[in-house]
C-alpha cells in the first residue's frame, strides 16, 4: 500500500516550536532501496480483515488530513499514523488519510481547517497554542512524563552553574525547562538565554553554547551515537511532572464528525501496538514514504528514536489505561505552570479544551477494542 503524502509547500518542515529538526548524518533516500525493499519483504502482515472491511466502506469514506508536526519522523504520533496508512488500518476504519510532510506551521493549519488532525510536543505546548486562538481540542496524549530535557557540557554538576553562561532553546523555553531550573534553584535573570535554530546538539561539545534545550529521545541518541561527552538533566528527576506528545483536531471537525475521529485513533493507536512490537518494520514504512517524497531519512536515529519513545510511552500510561488515554489531571501541572509563570494572559480551562472521553472509550480496561 502507498502512503498518501501530500505537500503544502516545497520542502520538509525543519521543525515546530519545540519539535525536533533534521538531524546530520541522515541517509539520502535513494539510497535505502535495497535494505528497506528486505524490510519489507520481512514484515508480518496487516490485519486480514482490512480488505473485507474496505468493501464494506465503498462510498463511505470520510477524508481526513493528519499534519505530521515534523514530516518523517519517527516519533509516537507520527511513525504510527505512517504505520497505520501502509496496514490499512486507516481504510478498515472507513477513513480516506491524507498524510501533510511540509508543514511549518501545523497548529496553525489544523485550526484553520485545512487540516485536521496533529501533535504537539506536551501539554503545555497545546495549553500556549490554545490560549493564543488555535481552535484545536486535546484527543491523546502519549504519555504522563515529559520527554523534554536539557544538555549541558560534562562539567556542569549543578544547573546553578548556568548563570553567566548561554542556554540555547528552540523559539520557545518549555516551561517543563523552566520550572526544573526554578526547582534547581538558578536564578533566570542571570542566564543568557539565545534562540538556536540550527538544532545541532555538536554546537554544545563545540562550546558555543554551554546548555542546550532537547529531547530525550533525540539530541542525546544523536550524541551517544558519536561518543560525545555530555551531562544530561531531565525534568522528573526534579519532581516535575509533564506530559510528552499530544495530539489535537481541529475542534469544528470533532464536533461534527467525532465518529470518525474516535476511527482515526483507533487504527493510530492500534498501529501503535502493532509497532511496538515489530520496530524495524515500522521503521521501514515510514522510510518507504520518505523516499517516495524525495526526503532523506537516518534509519538508525529512527529506530533508536521509536524505540525510546514506545517503551517511554508504555511505562508512562495513565493508572489501568491504554496507551493515549488522558486526564485532566495529567495535564493540571503543567496549566499551573503557565498560570504562576505568567506564560500566557489567560490559561484554557482544561475541560474546554481536552476530550479525555474520546481515547478512553477505545478500549476495554487497558486492551484496545479492535476493529471496534
Amino acid at each position: 500500500m502507498h502512503t498518501k503524502v501530500r505537500a503544502l509547500a516545497a520542502r520538509v518542515a525543519p521543525g515546530r516550536p519545540g519539535r525536533r529538526s533534521p538531524w546530520a548524518g541522515r541517509l539520502a533516500a535513494c539510497l535505502a532501496g535495497a535494505s528497506l525493499l528486505a524490510t519489507l519483504a520481512a514484515a508480518p502482515a496487516a490485519a486480514p480483515a482490512a480488505a473485507s472491511r474496505r468493501a464494506r466502506c465503498t462510498g463511505r469514506t470520510v477524508p481526513l488530513t493528519f499534519v505530521s508536526p515534523f514530516g518523517f519522523d519517527a516519533s509516537a504520533g507520527i511513525l504510527d499514523v505512517f504505520a497505520a496508512e501502509h496496514l490499512g488500518y486507516f481504510a478498515a476504519q472507513c477513513l480516506d488519510v491524507s498524510i501533510v510532510t511540509s508543514s511549518f506551521t501545523p497548529v496553525e493549519l489544523v485550526s484553520a481547517g485545512r487540516g485536521t488532525i496533529t501533535g504537539v510536543g506536551s501539554a503545555a505546548d497545546a495549553l500556549v497554542a490554545m490560549a493564543h486562538g488555535a481552535a484545536v481540542t486535546a484527543i491523546a496524549t502519549f504519555g504522563d512524563t515529559s520527554d523534554y530535557a536539557l544538555l549541558t557540557r560534562p562539567g556542569i554538576t549543578n544547573l546553578r552553574q548556568l548563570e553567566g553562561k548561554t542556554l540555547a532553546y528552540h523559539s520557545t523555553l518549555p516551561v517543563i525547562i523552566e520550572e526544573m531550573l526554578r526547582r534547581a534553584g538558578v536564578d533566570l535573570r542571570r542566564v543568557d538565554l539565545v534562540d538556536d535554530t540550527s538544532y545541532d546538539p555538536s554546537l554544545l561539545e563545540a562550546g558555543r553554547f554551554q546548555a542546550l534545550q532537547a529531547y530525550q529521545s533525540n539530541e542525546p541518541l544523536t550524541l551517544r551515537a558519536r561518543h560525545e561527552p555530555f551531562r544530561e538533566w531531565i525534568p522528573a528527576r526534579f519532581g516535575v511532572r509533564g506530559t510528552f506528545n499530544v495530539d489535537v483536531v481541529n475542534s469544528a471537525f470533532l464536533r461534527r464528525r467525532r465518529a470518525a475521529v474516535g476511527a482515526f485513533l483507533r487504527a493510530d493507536l492500534h498501529a501503535f501496538d502493532y509497532c511496538s512490537r515489530h520496530a524495524v518494520a515500522c521503521v521501514g514504512f515510514e522510510e518507504q514514504a520518505a523516499a517516495a517524497a524525495g526526503a532523506t531519512f537516518d534509519r538508525a536515529h529512527a529506530l533508536a528514536e521509536w524505540r525510546f519513545e514506545s517503551r517511554l510511552a508504555w511505562r508512562h500510561t495513565l493508572p489501568g489505561a491504554g496507551v493515549g488515554v488522558e486526564s485532566y489531571a495529567e495535564w493540571r501541572p503543567e496549566a499551573e505552570a503557565l498560570r504562576s509563570f505568567g506564560l500566557v494572559a489567560h490559561v484554557p480551562l482544561l475541560r474546554s479544551v481536552e476530550d479525555v472521553r474520546l481515547a478512553a472509550s477505545l478500549y476495554r480496561g487497558t486492551s484496545l477494542v479492535w476493529p471496534g
